[in-house]
C-alpha cells in the first residue's frame, strides 16, 4: 500500500516531529510504502509531488486541518487529531485504513487572519542545560499558548544539535517582546534595545499563559551589553542570575566531553575488555582519546564555561586555566566549580 502520511501541530514542533516518526515506523512495519509530508519547524517541509498523490492509496492526516485540500480530491483520506494517533500509531494507521472515505475539499473560503485584534508579536528562546527535552517541550508550550491568545509567535530553540527555526534579525526588530526561557546563558547582544522577559524553561513548560502574559507586564529594555562591560547594570544584572544558573552552564558545555569520552571508551571495548593495554592497537587509542583526553578536558571546560556565565568572553581563558591546575593537583569537580567561580568573579571585577 501506499501511503502519504502528514503531521501538524499547532507549534510546529515536538509534537509534530514525534507522531510523524512513530507513525512512520509503523507503517513500515505493516510493509507500506510511505512518504511523510511533516508540516513544522524542526524539519524542512517535504511536500508530497503530484505523482505520489496520484499513485497512494491512502492518506492519513494527523492534524486539525487538511493542508491544501485541493490536492487529494477523489483520494481515500482519513483525518483525525494529532494527540489520537501518539498512543497507539498501528491502531490509528489501521482505522485509517477501515474507515477512509473518499474525500471532497470543501470550497474555498476567505482566509482567516493570523491573529485577532490587537495580538502582538512576540520572539523566544528556550535552552536547557542539556539541550534536549525541556528546550523543546518549552518551545511547544510558549507556540501553542501565544497562538490561542491571538499572538503572533516564533521560538529558536538551542538545543544539543545547535539552534533550530532560529529568530532572523527582522522578526527580533519587529516583536513587541522578547521571552528568553533559558536555564543557561544565551547571547544577549541581539535583543539589544528590546523590551526582554527572562524566565526558566520549567515556568514556561508548566505554565506558558502566565508567563507570557508577565512578559507584557514585566519585560524590561535591555541594552545587550556583556557581563563584562563597565556598566554598573550590566555587571549587577549578570550577578543577580545566580550561582545555580552558572554552574548549570558549565555542565551544559561539559556534557559533550562526557558523552564523547564515554562513546570512545565504549567503542574500546568491543575488542576486548582489556584489550586497550596493549600499546599500538587501536582499543588503546580509543581510550587514549576517550578517557584520557576527552575526560580530562571536563574539568577545565566545566570551570571554564562557569566563568563564562559569569563573565562573558573575558572569563574563558581563566576559568580553563584554573579549571586545569584544579584537575592537575586532584581536587576533581569541586577544585573546578571553585576555579570557575573565582575566575569569573575576578574577570567581572577586572
Amino acid at each position: 500500500m501506499n501511503l502519504i502520511l502528514i503531521t501538524a501541530c499547532p507549534s510546529g514542533m515536538a509534537t509534530t516531529f514525534l507522531a510523524a516518526k512513530r507513525l512512520e515506523q509503523a507503517a513500515t512495519r505493516l510493509g507500506w510504502n510511505v512518504h511523510v509530508e511533516m508540516h513544522g519547524e524542526i524539519a524542512p517541509l517535504q511536500a508530497a509531488s503530484a505523482e505520489q498523490i496520484a499513485n497512494a492509496d491512502l492518506i492519513v492526516v494527523a492534524a486539525d486541518h487538511v493542508p491544501a485540500p485541493e490536492r487529494f480530491e477523489g483520494k481515500r483520506l482519513f483525518q483525525a487529531p494529532i494527540a489520537s494517533a501518539l498512543p497507539d500509531p498501528s491502531a490509528f494507521l489501521s482505522q485509517a485504513k477501515r474507515e477512509a472515505p473518499i474525500y471532497s475539499a470543501p470550497a474555498a473560503t476567505a482566509a482567516a487572519p493570523t491573529n485577532s485584534a490587537g495580538g502582538k508579536k512576540i520572539v523566544a528562546v528556550t535552552a536547557c542545560p542539556t539541550g534536549v527535552a525541556h528546550t523543546f517541550m518549552a518551545a511547544e508550550a510558549l507556540a501553542e499558548a501565544g497562538k490561542a491568545m491571538g499572538h503572533q509567535i516564533r521560538v529558536e530553540t538551542q538545543g544539543s544539535v545547535g539552534a533550530q527555526n532560529k529568530l532572523t534579525e527582522a522578526e527580533i526588530a519587529d516583536a513587541d517582546v522578547v521571552v528568553l526561557a533559558c536555564d543557561i546563558e544565551v547571547d544577549p547582544s541581539r535583543f539589544a534595545g528590546k523590551r526582554v522577559y527572562r524566565t526558566s524553561t520549567g515556568n514556561a513548560l508548566k505554565k506558558p499563559r502566565p508567563t507570557l502574559e508577565a512578559a507584557f507586564t514585566d519585560a524590561a529594555v535591555e541594552d545587550g551589553t556583556s557581563a563584562a562591560s563597565s556598566s554598573a547594570t550590566a555587571k549587577k544584572g549578570m550577578k543577580e542570575k545566580g550561582v545555580y544558573k552558572h554552574l548549570l552552564t558549565g555542565v551544559s558545555f561539559m556534557l559533550p566531553m562526557v558523552v564523547a569520552g564515554g562513546l570512545l571508551i565504549a567503542l574500546s571495548f568491543v575488542f576486548g575488555i582489556e584489550a586497550f593495554q596493549e600499546e599500538g592497537t587501536l582499543a588503546a587509542a580509543l581510550m587514549q582519546i576517550g578517557g584520557g583526553t576527552a575526560f580530562a578536558l571536563m574539568i577545565p571546560v566545566l570551570a571554564g564555561y562557569i566563568a563564562y556565565s559569569i563573565a562573558d568572553r573575558p572569563g574563558i581563558a581563566p576559568g580553563m586555566i584554573g579549571g586545569m591546575l584544579a584537575a592537575e593537583i586532584g581536587s576533581g569537580f569541586i577544585g573546578g566549580i571553585l576555579a570557575g567561580f573565582l575566575a569569573g568573579y575576578v574577570a567581572l571585577a577586572v
